[in-house]
C-alpha cells in the first residue's frame, strides 16, 4: 500500500520574473593588459572607466561579469574602432593616461557578435519546448543583471553579497569573523523565470593591525608570539592563512594597498640594498624615509613581490593594516565547525523575513530598471503534498511512534540485534579520568545494549590506557593481550579520545579500519563525561550495526513491492580537496543486500582531484555485483542508484558516463541476454537554496514545514524529471530539502510518487539515528565512506599530505596519482562486510 499524501500550500524563497528584460544587449570580450588577476580590482576599474573616464561611451552604463565579459543594454556601444578599443585607466586620474603609465591598464573591449543577444531566448525552454545555448546565455545575462547592483555595493563572491553591517558580523577567533549575506540567482521554471533568494553565512578575515589578526590566528595576546623562526611549524601555518590578503601600508602619498606574497622572520632587521648600493635595515629605512620608529623588530613581516623575487620587499607586520571584507575561501578549521554552525542557524520566520526584505534591492537596482525587468515583490505560493510518515518497526513487533521526524528507542528491542559481550576499552584521554569513572560509564553502555536485545551485561575484557603520542602500539598492545578471548569478527574496541583529537582517531581508524580489521567506537571525553541513556542508546544502535547487525527497518508500499523480487539500493558520491590542496578526490560506493535495505557494504576509491565522473565506477559495481549474488545466490533484478554531489552542469555528463559503467558491470558479472537488470539512476542535491515555508499556524513546532514535504511543480526544472523533498525536522533554524532529478528510469516507468515514496522511506533507516534524515541513507553513508579517504592511506608515507595541509596547486600534469595510489591501503577483510562507516 502506497504512504499516500495530503495536499497543502506553502511558500517559496523565489519571486516571479513578471517582466523579462525588454532590451536586446550587446556582448563585449574583456581583456586588462597587463593581467590583472584580482576580480575586485579588475570590477573597480571598469567602473571608475564608465562612471569617470569615458561615462560618454558607456551610457548606458554595461554590466560586468568582473571576469572577462560586459553587456550593453539597448545598443551597440560608440567605440572609435567600430567593434573594439582599448582604454588606458589609472585609479587616480579622471582621464585617460598614456600608455605604460604606473599603476595603469589598458583594458580591451571588443564586440563578440554583431548578433544581440535576446532575453526572450529562453521562452522556448521554460515552456518545455527545447533547451538551447541561447538560453543558457540568457539566463546568465539575467543572472548578472540581478547581481550586478547589490554586488557593486557589497562584499561578494559573485553568488551572494555580504553587506558591511556589524549587528550580522561575530568575529569567531582563528582570525576569522562570520558574516550573514543573502544568495541571489535567477532560475527557469515551468512557465515562468524565478529569481531564488536566501540566506547565507561566509567567514571572512578579521580587518584591522595585523599584529592582532596574527595573534587571534595563533590563539594568544603575548606579541611574543610572533617572534617566529621560518623553520616553526607556526610560521608555515600563519604565512599560508595570510597569502594573498590585501593590506593597507604607510607609502610617502599616505597609503597604499598591496597583496601579501609571503612572510619573513625578524623584518625589522632584515638587511637590504638601496638604490645607491649602501646596505641598511628595514626599521632603519622606516625610520629614516618614513620617520616612523620600528617597535617589534623581532617579529615577522610581509614579503610583497613573492619568494622567487631576489629583492623582496619587505614591511614588518605592525605597519600593516588587513582590509576588510575579504572572504576566506578555505574551509573554515575544524575546531571553529560549531561556531559556524550557531551562527548560521536563524528562525525560520526570521529567515522568511528577511528574505522578503530583500527583494527590494532589485527594484532599486539601476541595472534592472535599465532592462526593463520586473520583478513580483511577493514570493511564490506552491501547490505540495505532505507523504505520510512510513512505518517504523522494531524487533519483537515493536513500532516506532514518530513524530516529528524523530522517535525514542528506549523500551524497544532492535530489529537484529547482535551480542555485546566481546570488547575492550581503551582509554586515550591520560588523567582525564579515573578507572572508577571508566568502568561506571561503560557500564551504563552495556545495560543499555543489554536493554535493546544486544545480549547480556558482560564487563569488557580488558580496560586499558593508550599513550597519546603512540596509539598504533598502545591499541595493537591491548589487542594481542585479549585475542585469545576475542572473536575477530564480533570484537568491538571501545575508545575515548580528548575533545580535540584529530590525529589520535586518524591513527585509531587506519588502525583498526585498514591494519587489523578491528571495529572501533570512538567517544570524545565530552560526551563520555555527560554521558546519559540517549547517548548510550544512540552509541549502542552504532555497535549494533557495525557488529552486523539491524537497528530497525522502514516499511512502504513501493519498498514491500521491490521485495518481491531480488534488488539493490547504491549510495555513490565524490569528495573533492579543498580549492589549492594537492591530493586526490575519494570516491564512496555503498549497496544493500537484504530485503529492508538497512545492511550497506562500502567501497573506496581515489582518483584525479576534482573529477566529477566516478572513474572506476565500473570496477566497484562489478566488486557490488559479486558481492550481492555471494550473499543473495541471484543478481539483482532491480537497482536504483542514488548519485550525491553532482552539480547541474554536470548532470549529463556523468550520468552518460556513470550510466555505461553500470551497464557494463551488468553485462560483465552477468553476461546472460536474458537475464535483465532495471537501472534507475536519480541524483540527489543538496548543496541547493530552495526553502520552503509554511502558512501561518500549520507548521510544526519551530515553525518549519512538517517533514515529508514533496514540492514538485512551480520552482522545479522545466526541462526535467525533480522534485524537493524536504524529509527531515530541523532542530535548530530551518531544514534544507534534497533536491531529487531522474536521469534514467527504469524500475519505476516514470512514475515520480514511487521514487518520492522510496526516498523517504530510505530517509528512516539511517542506523545511527533515531530520527529521519535529510537524504536517504545509502547516500549518507557514501558521504561518510567519502570523509574517510585519510584512513586509508599508509602513514608511513610521509611525503604525502592527506589533510587540508597540502597546498600546493593539484590537478594537471604536475600531479601524480601513482604516488597516492601506492600509500592507499583498501579496508581490512575482517570489516569488508560491516559497516564499520559509521
Amino acid at each position: 500500500m502506497s504512504l499516500g499524501s495530503t495536499a497543502t500550500t506553502i511558500f517559496a524563497n523565489s519571486f516571479t520574473i513578471i517582466k523579462l528584460p525588454s532590451k536586446a544587449y550587446y556582448q563585449y570580450d574583456v581583456v586588462f593588459m597587463p593581467e590583472l588577476r584580482n576580480a575586485d580590482r579588475r570590477i573597480q576599474f571598469i567602473q571608475h572607466m564608465q562612471n569617470t573616464v569615458v561615462p560618454n561611451i558607456f551610457n548606458p552604463r554595461v554590466v560586468y561579469d568582473g571576469r572577462a565579459l560586459a553587456y550593453s543594454p539597448g545598443r551597440a556601444l560608440p567605440l572609435a574602432g567600430g567593434t573594439g578599443e582599448t582604454f588606458s585607466i589609472n585609479l587616480n586620474s579622471n582621464v585617460q593616461v598614456p600608455l605604460e603609465s604606473r599603476g595603469s591598464f589598458q583594458i580591451r573591449f571588443t564586440q563578440t557578435s554583431g548578433v544581440p543577444i535576446q532575453p526572450t531566448d529562453v521562452n522556448p525552454l521554460i515552456h518545455q519546448q527545447q533547451h538551447s545555448t541561447g538560453a543558457l546565455t540568457a539566463i546568465n545575462l539575467m543572472q548578472l543583471i540581478i547581481r550586478q547592483g547589490p554586488n557593486l555595493h557589497n562584499t561578494n563572491n559573485g553568488k551572494a553579497y555580504f553587506p558591511h553591517d556589524r549587528s550580522q558580523i561575530r568575529d569567531i577567533g582563528g582570525a576569522l569573523e562570520l558574516w550573514r549575506g543573502i544568495y541571489h540567482s535567477v532560475r527557469p521554471a515551468p512557465q515562468k523565470m524565478i529569481l531564488t533568494i536566501d540566506t547565507c553565512t561566509a567567514a571572512v578575515y578579521l580587518p584591522g593591525d595585523l599584529c592582532n589578526v596574527a595573534l587571534s590566528f595563533l590563539g594568544t595576546t603575548d606579541i611574543r608570539a610572533l617572534n617566529l623562526s621560518s623553520s616553526d611549524p607556526k610560521f608555515r601555518q600563519l604565512e599560508k592563512f595570510l597569502n594573498n590578503v590585501r593590506i593597507s601600508i604607510p607609502s610617502s602619498s599616505g597609503k597604499r594597498t598591496k597583496t601579501i606574497r609571503g612572510l619573513v622572520e625578524r623584518a625589522g632587521k632584515f638587511v637590504f640594498s638601496k638604490n645607491d648600493g649602501q646596505e641598511t635595515t628595514v626599521a632603519l629605512h622606516f625610520q629614516e624615509t618614513h620617520n616612523i620608529r620600528t617597535q617589534y623588530p623581532d617579529i615577522f613581516g610581509v614579503n610583497l613581490s613573492g619568494k622567487k623575487n631576489p629583492h623582496p620587499s619587505v614591511i614588518p607586520a605592525e605597519f600593516c593594516q588587513v582590509l576588510p571584507g575579504q572572504l576566506y575561501k578555505r574551509k573554515v578549521p575544524e575546531y571553529l565547525t560549531a561556531k559556524v554552525v550557531d551562527f548560521a542557524k536563524i528562525k525560520p520566520q526570521d529567515r522568511f523575513r528577511k528574505i522578503k526584505q530583500s527583494v527590494d534591492a532589485y527594484h532599486r537596482s539601476e541595472f534592472v530598471v535599465e532592462s526593463g525587468m520586473q520583478i513580483d515583490k511577493e514570493p511564490l505560493q506552491v501547490n505540495a503534498r505532505h507523504l505520510n510518515v512510513p512505518r517504523v518497526t522494531y524487533g519483537a513487533g515493536g513500532t516506532a511512534n514518530v513524530r516529528d521526524g524523530g522517535w525514542n528507542v528506549v523500551g524497544k528491542q532492535l530489529s537484529s540485534p547482535k551480542m555485546f559481550s566481546n570488547w575492550a576499552v581503551i582509554d586515550f584521554v591520560a588523567d582525564k579520568l579515573s578507572m572508577d569513572q571508566i568502568r561506571e560509564r561503560v557500564r551504563s553502555l552495556a545495560s543499555c545494549c543489554q536493554q535493546l536485545g544486544m545480549g547480556s551485561s558482560v564487563p569488557p575484557l580488558a580496560i586499558e590506557r593508550g599513550n597519546a603520542n603512540m596509539p598504533d602500539e598502545s591499541l595493537t598492545k591491548l589487542f594481542k593481550g585479549v585475542q585469545s578471548r576475542a572473536k575477530q569478527d564480533a570484537f568491538i574496541l571501545i575508545v575515548i579520545l580528548p575533545n580535540n583529537a584529530g590525529p589520535i582517531r586518524n591513527a585509531v581508524k587506519h588502525w583498526g579500519d585498514i591494519k587489523y580489521g578491528v571495529m572501533t567506537q570512538c567517544l570524545r571525553l565530552e560526551k563520555f563525561l555527560a554521558a546519559n541513556n540517549q547517548y548510550w542508546n544512540n552509541v549502542a544502535l552504532k555497535i549494533n550495526a557495525r557488529l552486523g547487525g539491524c537497528n530497525s527497518s522502514s516499511e512502504s508500499g513501493v519498498l514491500t513491492s521491490l521485495q518481491a523480487q531480488p534488488f539493490m539500493v547504491v549510495g555513490a558520491d565524490v569528495s573533492h580537496p579543498g580549492p589549492g590542496v594537492a591530493k586526490p578526490s575519494v570516491t564512496g560506493v555503498v549497496f544493500s543486500y537484504d530485503l529492508a535495505a538497512t545492511k550497506y557494504i562500502a567501497l573506496t576509491d581515489i582518483q584525479q582531484p576534482r573529477v566529477e565522473v566516478i572513474e572506476s565506477l565500473q570496477q566497484m559495481m562489478e566488486l557490488a555485483l559479486r558481492r550481492f549474488i555471494e550473499i543473495s545466490k541471484v543478481p539483482p533484478k532491480k537497482l536504483i542508484f542514488f548519485r550525491d554531489g553532482v552539480s547541474e552542469g554536470e548532470y549529463d555528463t556523468v550520468a552518460t558516463v556513470e550510466l555505461e559503467a553500470i551497464q557494463a558491470a551488468i553485462k560483465t558479472i552477468v553476461g546472460n541476454r536474458d537475464y535483465k537488470i532495471l537501472v534507475t539512476f536519480i541524483v540527489v542535491g543538496k548543496r541547493h537554496h530552495s526553502v520552503f515555508f509554511p502558512r501561518q499556524n500549520e507548521g510544526d513546532r519551530k515553525g518549519n514545514c512538517h517533514p515529508g514535504l514533496v514540492v514538485e511543480n512551480e520552482v522545479t526544472g522545466p526541462m526535467k524529471n525533480d522534485f524537493y523533498l524536504q524529509s527531515h525536522a530541523a532542530i535548530q533554524g530551518t531544514p534544507r530539502s534534497g533536491h531529487y532529478t531522474v536521469l534514467h528510469d527504469d524500475v519505476f516507468n516514470g512514475h515520480l510518487q514511487k521514487i518520492q515514496e522510496l526516498a523517504f522511506t530510505l530517509c528512516h533507516v539511517y542506523a545511527k539515528a533515531t530520527r529521519s534524515v535529510s537524504i536517504p541513507a545509502p547516500v549518507y553513508y557514501a558521504d561518510l565512506v567519502c570523509s574517510r579517504g585519510v584512513f586509508h592511506m599508509n602513514p608511513e608515507a610521509h611525503s604525502l599530505q592527506f589533510d587540508d595541509s597540502a597546498s600546493s596547486a593539484s590537478g594537471g600534469s604536475s600531479f601524480d596519482l601513482n604516488i597516492w595510489r601506492s600509500a592507499f591501503m583498501n579496508v581490512n577483510k575482517y570489516l569488508g562486510a560491516r559497516m564499520y562507516f559509521l
